[in-house]
């Protein structure tokens, strides 16, 4: 397994997780078999007074029919032949190159994720660089891979300046907005990437290809390690770093795509949103007009705030009153 991370230290010594949460790793680092799937086999667990390992062990016809699993979760599932064993030997690997994992309720898991996902929130998740970060004040900062300079620049100095002052940048680890906020926080305070494939996979994007950013930081993988972007992974990442954030800041959203999709989901959970658009032209023009109508702030991208004022404006924030309308506004992602 190769290391596209490069943690500058390694992780402190953590205690051998139980039984249970060995199965649940394996479960997660499994392609096909999502936090839905999960919860539905802990649930049969429960109700037959089993344990999660015997319950991935009945037969594929009565994981469908009794457990409720789709029949690809059920046949991978029953491809699990020795979850305990599997978890193990990945948690060695993955202790190798950095990465280790955390469980819902453990004490690096962050609590922020469940309160606002519920049943949607990752049973475990892979963690590299530093998981402190996640217990910061958080500010995600998402935005259009091909942002104009004007924007770009916005997202880097807001970015920097927020970190500088405490808060944890959250993005995704694209190009453009992504990225320029990663640069701005990570040597300034401390930034956190949720990228939309596994961390084993994933590398930072930087000028002239993979590497990491100087600087404090911390990558959150809800995926198997190994697994390759997709766009339905994308979505789910996206409502990750929302559900991670105290607000949203969006740069030039399009009126459909990722940004659109994080800012209506930040709505949705009545997280401050604030826009920021230097283009404001064709599809980012009725992106804007449309998110502001909904309820977000916009922002003047040549006249950021810095980190006092734009407290002020996130305790001032009022969500949305009828946030159930959004759906209206439900676009498919590319």
């Amino acid at each position: 397994m190769h290391n596209p991370l490069q943690p500058s230290a390694q992780s402190a010594p953590v205690a051998e997780p139980g039984d249970e949460d060995l199965c649940i790793i394996s479960l997660c680092a499994t392609e096909g078999v999502g936090p839905a799937s999960i919860a539905m086999l802990r649930r049969a667990a429960q109700d037959r007074g089993m344990s999660v390992r015997a319950a991935m062990a009945l037969p594929v016809a009565e994981l469908e029919a009794d457990v409720g699993l789709s029949p690809p979760a059920a046949r991978a599932v029953a491809g699990i032949t020795a979850p305990l064993a599997a978890a193990r030997a990945l948690l060695a690997r993955l202790r190798r190159v950095g990465i280790r994992a955390v469980t819902a309720g453990g004490p690096d898991y962050p609590e922020r994720l469940m309160a606002c996902l519920g049943l949607q929130a990752p049973p475990a998740l892979f963690l590299a660089g530093e998981p402190a970060l996640l217990g910061r004040p958080s500010l995600a900062i998402v935005g259009s891979r091909r942002p104009s300079r004007t924007a770009a620049e916005a997202a880097w100095l807001l970015a920097r300046q927020q970190a500088a002052a405490g808060t944890a940048i959250v993005s995704g680890g694209a190009h453009g907005i992504d990225a320029a906020g990663h640069a701005g926080a990570a040597s300034s305070g401390g930034t956190v990437v949720v990228p939309a494939l596994g961390l084993t996979r994933f590398h930072w994007p930087l000028p002239g290809g993979s590497g990491m950013p100087e600087g404090r930081w911390c990558a959150v993988g809800q995926f198997p390690p190994q697994s390759g972007w997709r766009a339905a992974q994308a979505l789910m990442r996206n409502r990750t770093i929302v559900a991670l954030s105290d607000a949203v800041v969006a740069f030039e959203p399009r009126d459909s795509g990722g940004t659109w999709h994080s800012s209506v989901t930040a709505l949705r959970m009545r997280k401050p949103l604030f826009l920021v658009a230097a283009a404001r032209d064709g599809a980012k023009g009725r992106g804007l007009l449309c998110l502001v109508r909904q309820g977000a702030v916009a922002l003047d991208p040549r006249r950021m705030p810095d980190a006092p004022a734009l407290a002020r404006l996130i305790a001032e924030y009022r969500p949305p009153a009828c946030a159930d309308q959004l759906a209206l506004f439900d676009e498919v992602e590319s």
